[in-house]
């Protein structure tokens, strides 16, 4: 006992021979502090607190008249905490920190800028103190409001600190501001080593994501993947870069047992004391957890990082929390039983706790594999069909054919690989072939072709300007959720001018000509994308463009409805905001809800996504109104009849009078009694002349008034039609 106490402390165990210990290290030429802070915390342990401060009082004495005044301070900060908080405890450290500083005549009146008289508790008053004899120029900070700094200089005489931050340059605070608010940087800080050497950092992001990842959480602690993200960007990457930077760090991190990435993207990431093992006191952390996706991530993790077996306590407790999910999950959440079969089936979980073959054979049911599909990860699909498949592979098998044209994308893709390689490529092109011939291939199978564009002619399902009509036709249908998905993916087929180009290559210039007037029809893009597509085209095929100055110089007096110029513009200006501003804000949010991971409950993504397909129907909503509706100013329409373009008086019975400016579909303006042409009261009055009896709705019901004038619209108005 008494050798591993000198050994950790130099304090000897006997009482008896302590004091003389003392005294010897305390005539030492270089006092050891470091053990005496140890050797004083024992004392404290064992109940000599009077004596460790009698001692600690004497080696800070004998530090200051050596002119060590960063030791005695370091002294004077462990002694700090030493009582209750107390304003005449506090008062001994401030004069204990004047004493110790009273011969620096640059630094003396140091103590004064820290609280030591401003209720400030002696543990922080010492360390604000001590951060304030760290400072001078050259010292890199950290500061709340203005972020990253390098302190240029520190003046005494004046009280204040001189520093260039990140976000202002050569910005003066208080030294009782600065002592307060700044933190100072290690070396080894993420912002440290980015001043010190910017490019290896940057170099670092490209080379290692994962280390960066580490410097960030060594740095600044434990972080949710949003704090890493505001941490490192603009820093080190451009907002764009981030996704790619994550996928590949997460990819690193997964591979390192120091890194905890936790389940839920609420939870920050943290470096670990110890490498995570999955041992006894993991299985006992697992015991008593009763959220059924936690059980599962957890299993799963284990399955994909375990090294060696668990015993068969441990087994048991596994078998015993996957039997728990698949009876809370069963008849609601299939995709669970499903997991939690798999899971079992890698472990051997007895059937006793998990029938796994029954499981198997009932997912195998059209119905139950259909919903399972659309719910698992997609990362799960494939290892999903090979466990059906490792009981009754024919059966699996066929039930993939029978149900090849109800799989949603990423399990069709799944499907078609497991497929060829137990060689029924050929049962897979007759079903192809069929729906081509029919025309009834969904936007799946016309997706997967145009990724596997060498089965068109292997599998004979016809030429290629064939399957751009048929995708064209696809595409003109309406869509939500994944199928949404899909179909914008093979919409954005048409923007990769090779692709299109092999196409359009195989056709003839009537077959070119109409495929052009499809697109620039075809509601599936937005107006801009369609015109960059046929614009792309006709660069390609310049004869095409005859086709487009037909259809655009096609006579017509009236295209649609009318509406003032003023409302026309206001739309466009709604579209424009959408295009140019709601709909990328949006995909930034898709993307950064998308970096948490784990789609299935990631509540922000599926907002964000909700969100995306508001917008994009109301950009659709826009653009279709803006090619329906026609502007005008309405001055070349007739008046001489109540409707559009024309001001009327209208008297009622009880000798109201009521005067109403019929303009176009979109009009309205209350205040000046403009009413749109669409309105019960402008199509009552539709048609009539001056002296008319007419009937018009009011909110006690249809009225009968006289229809006093019919007239052009006065030049307020047409102000106000024309945007004045």
């Amino acid at each position: 006992m008494e050798t591993t106490t000198e050994q950790k402390t130099g304090l000897p165990a006997d009482p008896a021979r302590r004091e003389e210990w003392f005294l010897a290290q305390l005539d030492k030429p270089e006092l050891p502090v470091t053990s005496f802070l140890q050797a004083f915390s024992l004392l404290r342990r064992e109940g000599e607190s009077e004596l460790a401060e009698s001692w600690a009082d004497m080696l800070q004495d004998a530090l200051t008249e050596r002119a060590r005044a960063m030791d005695a301070l370091t002294v004077l900060a462990e002694m700090s905490v030493w009582r209750a908080p107390s304003p005449e405890w506090t008062a001994k450290c401030r004069d204990a920190a004047v004493k110790i500083l009273e011969k620096d005549q640059e630094r003396r009146s140091f103590p004064q800028h820290v609280g030591f008289d401003r209720g400030v508790a002696a543990p922080e008053a010492v360390r604000r103190l001590l951060l304030l004899l760290t400072l001078k120029s050259g010292t890199l900070c950290l500061d709340k409001t203005w972020g990253f700094g390098v302190v240029r200089k520190v003046d005494a005489f004046y009280g204040r600190v001189e520093i260039d931050f990140e976000k202002k340059s050569e910005h003066r605070m208080t030294m009782a501001y600065a002592a307060e608010t700044l933190q100072l940087l290690e070396e080894s800080h993420l912002l440290a080593q980015l001043h010190r050497e910017p490019e290896k950092m940057r170099q670092l992001v490209v080379e290692d994501p994962a280390e960066v990842v580490r410097i960030a959480l060594r740095s600044y602690g434990p972080l949710t993947v949003a704090q890493l993200q505001e941490v490192l960007i603009p820093r080190l990457m451009a907002e764009a870069d981030w996704k790619g930077f994550w996928d590949s760090a997460r990819r690193g991190l997964k591979k390192d047992g120091l890194v905890e990435i936790p389940t839920r993207r609420t939870n920050p990431l943290r470096i670990l004391d110890r490498v995570k093992a999955y041992d006894d006191v993991w299985v006992q952390a697992l015991a008593p957890e009763r959220d059924m996706e936690t059980i599962l991530k957890r299993v799963e993790e284990f399955i994909d990082n375990r090294s060696e077996p668990l015993g068969a306590g441990a087994m048991e407790t596994l078998g015993e929390r996957l039997a728990f999910v698949v009876k809370g999950a069963r008849g609601d959440r299939a995709d669970f039983v499903v997991r939690a079969a798999m899971a079992a089936a890698k472990l051997g979980i007895p059937a006793t706790q998990v029938d796994v073959p029954m499981h198997a054979q009932a997912f195998r049911q059209p119905g139950m594999f259909l919903d399972v599909a659309s719910n698992l990860p997609a990362r799960m699909i494939r290892p999903f069909i090979d466990f059906l498949a490792a009981h009754d592979g024919d059966a699996t098998s066929q039930l993939l054919l029978d149900l090849l044209m109800q799989l949603n994308l990423t399990t069709l893709n799944e499907a078609m690989d497991f497929l060829a390689l137990r060689g029924m490529e050929d049962r897979c092109a007759m079903i192809f072939r069929d729906a081509f011939a029919g025309l009834c291939a969904n936007i799946e199978m016309l997706y997967w072709i145009t990724r596997n564009m060498d089965r068109l002619d292997k599998w004979s399902l016809g030429t290629r300007p064939f399957l751009g009509q048929l995708i064209l036709s696809e595409l003109s249908k309406t869509y939500n959720g994944d199928r949404l998905k899909t179909r914008n993916q093979l919409r954005d087929r048409f923007g990769q001018i090779e692709w299109l180009g092999a196409i359009l290559d195989e056709m003839t210039t009537p077959q070119r000509q109409e495929m052009i007037l499809r697109i620039r029809e075809c509601a599936a893009w937005p107006q801009l994308d369609r015109q960059s597509i046929v614009g792309q085209i006709v660069k390609r095929y310049p004869g095409l463009e005859e086709v487009l100055v037909e259809k655009t110089e096609a006579p017509s007096a009236v295209r649609g409805p009318l509406t003032s110029q003023r409302s026309y513009r206001e739309r466009q200006a709604q579209l424009e905001k959408l295009i140019t501003v709601d709909i990328p804000q949006n995909s930034k949010e898709i993307a950064i809800a998308r970096s948490y991971g784990d789609l299935s409950e990631n509540h922000e993504f599926k907002a964000a996504k909700e969100a995306q397909g508001i917008l994009l129907r109301r950009r659709g909503d826009l653009e279709d109104m803006l090619r329906r509706v026609t502007p005008s100013d309405f001055k070349e329409l007739p008046t001489d009849k109540a409707g559009l373009a024309t001001s009327v008086k209208l008297r009622y019975a009880d000798g109201r009078v009521e005067t109403y400016h019929i303009l176009g579909e979109w009009d309205q303006d209350s205040a000046l009694g403009i009413i749109s042409s669409e309105t019960r009261m402008a199509q009552a009055l539709a048609g009539h002349v001056a002296g008319d009896e007419v009937a018009v709705p009011t909110e006690a019901g249809d009225v009968k008034c006289r229809l006093e004038e019919v007239g052009p619209l006065p030049a307020e108005i047409q102000a106000w039609v024309v945007g004045e």
